[in-house]
């Protein structure tokens, strides 16, 4: 079995627990203690390293454990189940919105898990695990992954929540069209985490049921608690989507009346301008009998004369309410 694939090996037999990440070879069977292997499956050899661990899986469940793109479900076999999980993506330099899955398969006794990016859900649980010295069960194990992967939502959610209170405190100060860009980004980043929550939420629905008879009562209780956190991040976003189209509303109802407000202010320029560019024209033909046209100070009464009919018209509309 590649090293490389397989990235951790805990034996769940309270007799016989070694480190995670032992790398070392193993194949399941009824006669083996109960054992966690989990897998990187991005590689080409992961299909072959699963296979070799658990000779009796079928190519459909193998598949599904190193599938490409995933969508959270679980699925029951008779004792089998295949449980596909999406939780935040906390690698440097990725976006949370760009979720990562973890898949699990499980007879009740044995776990075989796979990731094509690091889940920190699983790391976080593997170092518990490791440090505390005591031994775990399967239903402990699927458990724990599931409730880290919930957790591990609550600080992008909230950053996310925290982004669009702070949105909507700027527009309240001054709604600039510029602010347009982040709300478009904050909106197509709720979509896409509430995009993943839904089925997640499901899945996790899924799980908590069959948990009655197969992982036990304090795992309902737990995935219960899951389930609910999960509900409650559901309505926050629905809550921000909200909150955010009508914020887009009020961006685009401020800059119409910015925009009529500057279509106003140059009607009333032209309307005050009209009259002036018509007597300048005429005052402008080139015919004889123009009068003043020998006076030295026909000029100054012409732009008196000008400044006069601009003063009036803004007087005019200023009164009406115009200004």
């Amino acid at each position: 079995m590649s090293k490389k694939a397989l990235l951790n090996c805990y034996y769940l037999d309270p007799g016989d627990q070694k480190e995670p990440g032992s790398g070392e070879e193993v194949s399941l069977s009824e006669e083996m203690p109960p054992v966690w292997l989990h897998f990187d499956v991005s590689g080409k050899g992961a299909k072959e390293a699963i296979h070799k661990a658990a000779p009796y899986l079928d190519e459909t469940t193998i598949d599904a454990l190193c599938a490409e793109d995933t969508r959270p479900r679980v699925e029951e076999f008779g004792k089998e189940y295949l449980v596909i999980l999406k939780g935040a993506n906390l690698n440097p330099e990725s976006e949370p919105e760009d979720m990562v899955s973890l898949r699990i398969w499980s007879d009740g006794r044995h776990i075989i898990s796979g990731q094509r990016r690091r889940v920190f859900a699983a790391q976080k649980l593997i170092d518990r695990l490791k440090a505390s010295g005591k031994p775990a069960k399967a239903s402990e194990v699927i458990v724990g992954l599931t409730i880290n992967i919930i957790d591990n939502l609550g600080p992008p959610v909230n950053d996310l929540l925290d982004e669009v209170d702070a949105l909507e405190e700027d527009m309240l100060k001054s709604a600039d069209i510029e602010m347009r860009h982040t709300l478009i980004d904050l909106r197509q980043r709720v979509l896409a985490l509430r995009r993943y929550l839904t089925p997640l939420r499901q899945a996790v629905g899924e799980l908590r049921e069959l948990a009655v008879e197969w992982l036990g009562e304090k795992a309902t209780r737990r995935l219960r608690e899951g389930h609910a956190v999960l509900a409650r991040h559901i309505e926050d976003l629905d809550a921000a989507r909200e909150r955010l189209q009508f914020s887009q509303e009020q961006l685009v109802a401020e800059s119409s009346d910015r925009l009529n407000r500057n279509m106003y202010t140059l009607s009333i320029v032209a309307a005050i301008f009209l009259p002036l560019s018509f007597l300048t024209g005429l005052l402008g033909i080139n015919v004889g009998g123009m009068p003043g046209a020998n006076d030295a100070s026909a000029f100054w009464w012409v732009t008196a004369g000008c400044v006069s009919v601009a003063v009036a018209l803004l007087l005019y509309f200023r009164r009406g309410g115009w200004l």
